[in-house]
């Protein structure tokens, strides 16, 4: 694998490699996309004043989520398409997430199941992210399984009541269901690569990729899409729906997509045992502010014994630590790992965990512990 150096390294090598729909998938906002710009523009807005001999009491890295110690205050986050991206695609992310040390989260919608992810990386710290379906009951399954294959953490995602129009995914023919056109034709015959790698071997080895989470006979195919209304996602979510998922989840439960002091209120209120500050990548709504301008307000307004984590927009080691003076405990990393995988597998993932991390050093030997200045921000 040709080293590189930095997100945008990993990110140029993707957009070369994948499928014009696929990378666009994963990379465009919403709207006129007004809130992914601010995302970065509020990330290097957040200035850090150096302080002077801090390198030697901050190098450490470690820190301790919900009573387990990670290596680096990263987790992965939940990600549909990783294994579109590369075959077994959620397979490699945990793989180098465990040789860090760090939790790996498997999407609802991801293409391997909780329970292969658990067979094949016996070691992860596997935490499951969910989508509420329209049948309760299957969906208290999904619970039931990924508990069986040894999580402990339940990440609720609440920031996607509607379904959102995205032009480009239309005019790409790139979404659930997949719909061949001769655009994605022509898009899949100038990735040859991506094509025998990812897409022909899936399909000899087990045919149309499917979603291996939901059901055995409502998995939706790449192409066909569910017609199982039990299984259509249940938008029309409420807090009483997070109450029960409180009382039906045994482990620690997270609600993703916090964005104001009151909803963190009432997160803590219904039993949740953390929060996701996050605006799903600017992906979801084109007015939305970016994490890291509301997050000391909601760090301020949680009760203590509530963890905050934040997402969004992470590219270097230093908006970890922007984040984690802003109150953050730890980040949820989405783009990142996906452009790392689709430029090297396993071993890209494996080295961006790397190079983070060294950022992440780097900053802390100049800005000094987060915990020394998150109480002031």
């Amino acid at each position: 694998m040709r080293a590189y150096h930095s997100f945008n390294d990993a990110r140029d090598r993707a957009r070369r490699r994948l499928p014009r729909g696929l990378f666009d998938y994963v990379d465009r906002g919403v709207g006129e996309e007004a809130s992914l710009l601010a995302l970065r523009q509020s990330l290097d807005a957040v200035k850090i004043a150096p302080r002077a001999f801090v390198s030697e009491k901050a190098r450490g890295t470690a820190t301790q989520l919900f009573g387990r110690s990670c290596g680096a205050p990263f987790i992965i986050a939940p990600t549909a398409m990783a294994g579109l991206i590369h075959l077994d695609g959620e397979i490699a992310l945990a793989r180098a997430a465990t040789r860090h040390g760090l939790p790996v989260c498997l999407s609802t919608q991801s293409v391997t199941s909780v329970e292969d992810l658990a067979r094949q990386v016996p070691d992860a710290d596997i935490w499951m992210q969910l989508y509420l379906w329209q049948d309760l009951d299957l969906s208290a399954g999904l619970m039931d399984r990924a508990a069986g294959a040894g999580a402990k953490v339940l990440v609720m995602t609440i920031d996607t009541p509607y379904g959102v129009r995205k032009e480009w995914n239309i005019r790409n023919g790139f979404g659930m269901p997949f719909r061949l056109s001769p655009r994605s034709l022509s898009d899949f015959a100038l990735h040859p690569g991506w094509l025998l790698r990812v897409a022909l071997r899936h399909l000899i080895r087990s045919g149309m990729p499917r979603l291996g989470n939901y059901p055995e006979g409502m998995r939706p195919s790449l192409l066909g899409g569910s017609d199982a209304p039990r299984v259509a996602l249940r938008r029309d979510l409420r807090w009483q729906d997070v109450a029960w998922v409180r009382k039906r989840w045994a482990g620690r439960l997270i609600l993703k997509g916090v964005m104001t002091a009151e909803d963190a209120q009432r997160a803590a209120q219904v039993g949740a045992d953390g929060i996701v500050v996050s605006s799903h990548g600017a992906r979801n709504f084109d007015a939305a502010p970016a994490p890291i301008e509301v997050l000391s307000q909601i760090r301020a307004a949680t009760p203590p014994g509530v963890t905050v984590l934040a997402d969004s927009g992470i590219r270097r080691g230093l908006d970890v630590l922007r984040y984690q003076l802003r109150g953050a405990e730890a980040v949820m990393l989405g783009r990142l790992p996906l452009w790392a995988l689709a430029a090297g597998g396993e071993a890209g993932v494996d080295l961006a965990l790397a190079v983070l991390r060294q950022e992440y050093v780097e900053a802390l030997d100049s800005g000094g512990a987060p915990e020394a200045s998150a109480q002031k921000t």
